[in-house]
């Protein structure tokens, strides 16, 4: 009989024995760094890390655009689990930020785990905050909040890539919760938002065709720049053969695209081809490739 943190434990001729069990261990990652310009290069200027995060910088870098690989030790989020990330692009800096893996969220009981993430690209900078996707096993519970704030000028590419369930291992997120956010202020200005909420039975509401027509693999990529709208028809070019559903749009310097996918593997691939296309040719961080 488990109530709490207490086991009952049945002993011959005596009255139940009470064990005391520690609370659940819980993993707690903060990552705060920034980038900034040094003369004709940009060089991560700050590194805070605590907890289950760790961030690397691998010595090849993409001409004098560093990329930040974030690395969670703890090998997936499960109950109680939380990351906290500040990411910052000091005026004039460029720099891309990814993951070392795919994250993994893990069944929980009752609240979950939560990614918050904070962004800050100062005047002039170019931020590329390209996370490889988080993979939902059944019960998972994740609340995901992701603030952008840009100054004048400044040019953000960002993605958010969720797979609900692992395919090629007939596995399927048939029930859970998840809560992820994106909000995206220019000069304190709010000028994009996006909140995406399912919960319950989440493969049935998938296989609906107005939420996700049979799909269990979406992202959203959004590229905010003053000629984002200049990449609009490369993109929907490079997406002509994509293999899910996929769409491109572009208004007030933003450009924006919405895949759903039947699958993990189907939706990289789209995400490959489309952000080949909004980075000009230039290939993906490495880490995308292993």
């Amino acid at each position: 009989m488990y109530r709490g943190d207490q086991l009952g434990v049945m002993v011959a001729d005596r009255q139940p024995a009470v064990v005391r069990i520690p609370d659940r261990v819980r993993s707690r990652g903060t990552i705060d760094m920034s980038f900034a310009r040094q003369g004709s290069a940009t060089q991560l200027s700050r590194s805070y890390q605590a907890g289950c995060l760790r961030v690397r910088v691998p010595r090849r870098m993409e001409g004098d655009r560093p990329c930040a690989v974030l690395i969670n030790t703890s090998g997936g989020l499960a109950e109680g689990d939380r990351l906290s990330q500040r990411i910052a692009w000091e005026a004039g800096s460029r720099g891309t930020v990814s993951t070392q893996a795919a994250e993994k969220v893990y069944r929980a009981l009752t609240d979950g785990c939560e990614i918050a993430t904070e962004i800050d690209v100062a005047a002039g900078a170019e931020a590329e905050w390209l996370p490889q996707e988080t993979i939902l096993f059944n019960q998972a519970r994740l609340r995901r909040g992701t603030q952008v704030n840009l100054g004048p000028d400044a040019s953000f590419l960002g993605i958010e890539a969720i797979v609900l369930g692992r395919t090629a291992m007939n596995e399927r997120m048939q029930e859970g919760t998840l809560t992820d956010s994106l909000r995206i202020r220019r000069e304190g200005r709010l000028i994009y938002a996006d909140t995406l909420s399912l919960g319950g039975a989440i493969e049935q509401h998938m296989a609906r065709r107005a939420i996700g027509n049979g799909g269990c693999a979406m992202a959203v990529i959004v590229h905010v720049a003053a000629k984002a709208a200049t990449l609009l028809e490369a993109v929907r070019h490079a997406l002509l053969q994509a293999g899910g559903l996929v769409a491109a749009s572009a208004w007030n310097g933003i450009l924006a695209v919405r895949m759903i996918a039947p699958d993990g593997a189907t939706l990289r691939r789209d995400l490959i081809a489309a952000l080949a296309a909004l980075r000009g040719g230039r290939p993906l961080p490495r880490v995308w490739s292993c």
